[in-house]
């Protein structure tokens, strides 16, 4: 009988605590019982779609995803051989020389990076202006500064591939081909 009536109280707590734990109704005048306000940012009907990410963007609110904007992170290989420099017992002028690498890319990459910002804001003028031909050969552009950052990424990873010694490169393919 006892563990019955605790197993009963259990689930009243349960359900107790998992009304307690939903939000609160808002109602129609947009006021939510109990006196508080909904504090979700909810952008104007004017603002929805691309006008709401922007001004998302522009006001520095947190997003999730961006769609259509893949920045590429900063080069995964340097960073994996420099948490591994222990293991690969990196010299202190090969860590200094992989840093310069990344350093160096991460600087083509902004600057290539705010071309292609200006080049967005070009485009959407053009498309405004229905100057289609202006349109065709920055969208050419764009996708050519993108495929300069791919490129550049590469050598840039084949560059810190080049600062290892032989040993250090075989340890390197042995532990990659473990992960």
């Amino acid at each position: 009988m006892l563990k019955k009536t605790m197993l009963v109280f259990a689930l009243m707590a349960l359900i107790v605590g998992a009304l307690l734990a939903q939000p609160m109704r808002v109602e129609k005048n947009n006021e939510i019982d109990g006196g508080r306000r909904d504090r979700t940012y909810r952008a104007p009907n004017n603002m929805r779609g691309n006008n709401h990410q922007r001004a998302i963007r522009e006001n520095g609110m947190r997003m999730n995803h961006r769609k259509g904007d893949h920045k590429m992170k900063d080069m995964n290989s340097g960073r994996m051989i420099l948490a591994m420099a222990e293991e690969l017992e990196l010299t202190d002028t090969q860590i200094k020389n992989i840093k310069a690498i990344q350093a160096n890319f991460r600087k083509v990459r902004n600057t290539k990076q705010a071309e292609i910002e200006n080049l967005l804001i070009d485009k959407r003028e053009a498309m405004r202006d229905h100057r289609f031909k202006d349109v065709t050969k920055t969208v050419k552009d764009i996708y050519k500064l993108k495929e300069e950052i791919a490129l550049e990424n590469v050598t840039a990873i084949e560059d810190i591939y080049n600062k290892l010694t032989k040993d250090q490169q075989d340890l390197l393919k042995t532990n990659c081909k473990n992960k």
